[in-house]
């Protein structure tokens, strides 16, 4: 596993031309992608459900759900995330 920087832009899945960059810390082991709210609500992005999650402090959280697009270069996908 690594760690690297990129610029990748955000979308919504039904308007894939309306996108926003977002820097990420990419971590090769990760399963979900972690976007500011702010960013999904103004692509009009909305969570369809919520997930528990346990911190490595042991602390537990809840944080909601959705799905985007990501675009890197010529490659584009769809991916859940969480706000």
């Amino acid at each position: 596993m690594g760690l690297t920087v990129l610029e990748i832009d955000v979308g919504y899945p039904a308007m894939p031309d309306n996108t926003r960059k977002v820097e990420f810390l990419i971590d090769s082991g990760a399963i979900y992608s972690v976007v500011p709210s702010s960013i999904l609500v103004d692509l009009g992005i909305k969570p369809l459900s919520e997930e528990e999650f346990r911190l490595a402090n042991g602390a537990k959280i809840v944080r909601k759900k959705g799905i985007a697009l990501f675009k890197y270069g010529h490659r584009v996908g769809g991916r859940c995330d969480i706000w």
